[in-house]
């Protein structure tokens, strides 16, 4: 089986070609992991070019659909074949997992997904992702090699700070060690979307204000921006702006 990837702001889309078994239950898994990492968690999963599929390959269907569902996402079935869709349907995959006979019903649907995402409550910013990097090969070397992308949760962003939370625990490391690697004054490289804002990524530079660990063994790191384009500096001041509004009008706020 091969896997074809298109990449958009807000989702992807994975088009699986061939005989779909145990064998390459690992290689989607992969495929998904590697999305999760870089922010993605809405996906389309094209079929129409799978001849046939296992049961191990409908649970691996599951798993992703629960992987999404954990990191705030969904995953639809995109114009599967008469042998997938005959299948899925005799399973009653079909009732947890949307299936669309077109690719533009799914993405339509995905799409739905991610503006009610964003319309509700914490959806500005607590559901968002930031991709964290450092500019010195001192803090590289303490991740290691088998971390490809450490990713935190934001917490709070405006034009002159970034809050966010990481976990090293889930990667074998321990709070001292966390620690060590967002120390005061520490230089971060950070990549982030804020969607209400514009759909492309925020890049920028900063320097760790405060950390202080968290209950569940991560840490909350405090940024001050030090490196920013003037026309996103603009945009995050302007939503930050626009956000203190909203909660003074709004009831419950």
């Amino acid at each position: 089986m091969k896997i074809d990837k298109l990449l958009h702001d807000d989702y992807a889309i994975l088009t699986l070609k061939g005989e779909f078994d145990t064998f390459y239950c690992p290689l989607l898994q992969t495929e998904v992991e590697d999305l999760v990492e870089r922010g993605i968690s809405h996906l389309i999963l094209d079929l129409k070019q799978v001849k046939f599929i296992n049961s191990t390959a409908l649970g691996a269907i599951i798993k992703v659909h629960k992987r999404c569902k954990a990191e705030m996402g969904e995953l639809a079935i995109s114009q599967p074949s008469t042998f997938v869709r005959d299948v899925i349907r005799k399973v009653g995959i079909d009732k947890l997992i949307p299936m669309y006979e077109t690719e533009p019903e799914a993405i339509k649907a995905i799409n739905k997904s991610l503006n009610q995402r964003e319309l509700s409550g914490d959806a500005p910013v607590d559901s968002e992702k930031v991709m964290i990097g450092f500019p010195d090969d001192t803090r590289r070397q303490m991740i290691g090699t088998k971390i490809k992308t450490l990713l935190g949760k934001m917490a709070n962003v405006d034009d002159h700070r970034i809050q966010f939370t990481w976990n090293g625990s889930k990667h074998g490391l321990t709070p001292d060690q966390t620690r060590q690697l967002f120390f005061k004054d520490g230089e971060l490289l950070l990549r982030f979307q804020v969607r209400m804002i514009k759909r492309s990524f925020f890049e920028v530079h900063a320097r760790v204000t405060a950390a202080e660990n968290t209950n569940d063994g991560g840490i909350k790191v405090t940024a001050a921006i030090s490196q920013v384009s003037d026309a996103d500096k603009a945009a995050l001041g302007q939503f930050a702006e626009d956000m203190a509004y909203l909660k003074r009008q709004l009831p419950g706020k």
